[in-house]
């Protein structure tokens, strides 16, 4: 009985010995399969290393190739990173480039809306024709606007080409002549008395300040305005077509006044001398020049139908200082000075 007992506890033993060296064996040959593998895997590796260096260095240097080498766990782990951050950078950027857009775009429709600033006029020109009470004038006048709101003027230079007439000028036509003599040359009309004609170019500088403002676009602003500048004036001779006699017979020629032929410049004997006036021409080259002051003050009605043209009248008293007497009419009393009311109509432009 005892020998049988025995004898299985013995069996027991052996077969748990062999279950625990089989158990031993399988995990021996599980890591030694764990080993061989990693070692493949190295061995692998290495050979993939060895033929990329040996295809870059076969390849052309312009040339760019990708080599893969086999992943590495913590490499992945660092693309995932990379990639993740690359995206939410990008994700940032487009949401920024959106803000930009959309405030460019309120900023445009802020443009849009807000009310235009028109800027000021602060410049003008115009030019016109003067009627006097002794004579005319062709004039213009360059403006400078100053728009402050408590001093608005606007401070000009002007120039003025202009004539004088003396108030007993009056034009005659010899008819008699042509009826008389009809294969002469037709004469043409001359004014009786006259010596010589002036004309005047004046140049100045002046101010007009606003009396009246606009209450709308097309109504009238009344200015006052002034002006004083210097005055050049050019005294040219008048020549008459006269008869003159030379021994028993009459010449028919031009001439100016002078002493000696004041009896038939001015037909005292009532002898019909004097025939007709001249052209223009006549006594050009022997213009003499006359230096003065002009000074004129008065109203200027400003209608402007648009913001840059206007149309204006102008209507005032003017004073010219000579230093010696103008001599006009042989008839009259000649004066050093004029004084006179003027009226005249311009037309121009604006802009900033």
């Amino acid at each position: 009985m005892t020998n049988s007992f025995a004898q299985t506890n013995k069996a027991r033993i052996d077969s748990l010995r062999a279950v625990n060296q089989a158990r031993t064996d399988s995990v021996k040959a599980v890591n030694q399969l764990k080993k061989d593998s990693i070692a493949a895997l190295r061995l692998q590796r290495e050979q993939a290393r060895k033929e990329a260096t040996k295809k870059k260095k076969n390849q052309s240097k312009d040339k760019e190739i990708e080599i893969f080498y086999p992943e590495d766990p913590k490499d992945s782990l660092t693309l995932l990173r990379e990639e993740k951050r690359d995206s939410l950078k990008a994700v940032r950027e487009i949401e920024l480039e959106k803000r930009k857009r959309e405030l460019a775009e309120q900023k445009a429709t802020i443009i849009a809306t807000r009310k235009k600033i028109i800027p000021p006029i602060t410049q003008e020109l115009g030019v016109g024709f003067r009627l006097c009470s002794d004579g005319w004038s062709l004039f213009a006048q360059r403006g400078f606007i100053n728009t402050d709101a408590e001093k608005v003027h606007t401070s000009f230079i002007w120039i003025d080409l202009s004539e004088k007439r003396n108030p007993k000028e009056s034009r005659t036509l010899n008819e008699n002549f042509s009826i008389v003599n009809p294969d002469e040359l037709k004469p043409v009309s001359y004014k009786y008395g006259k010596i010589n004609n002036f004309y005047q170019f004046k140049f100045g500088y002046g101010n007009s300040k606003p009396i009246t403002g606009r209450l709308d676009k097309k109504s009238v602003v009344i200015n006052w305005i002034y002006g004083i500048g210097l005055s050049m004036g050019i005294l040219k001779p008048y020549y008459l077509d006269l008869l003159v006699p030379e021994g028993n017979v009459y010449v028919r020629k031009f001439d100016k006044y002078t002493e000696e032929n004041k009896i038939y410049f001015l037909d005292l004997n009532n002898q019909g001398t004097i025939v007709g006036g001249s052209n223009f021409t006549k006594g050009i080259g022997e213009i003499k020049i006359k230096p003065g002051l002009a000074f004129r003050s008065g109203f200027y009605f400003d209608y402007s139908a648009s913001r840059k043209s206007f149309l204006g009248v102008e209507i005032g008293a003017s004073a010219e200082f000579y230093t010696k007497q103008i001599p006009i009419m042989i008839n009259t009393k000649n004066t050093a000075y004029f004084f006179n009311i003027y009226a005249d109509f311009r037309f121009g432009k604006r802009w900033e």
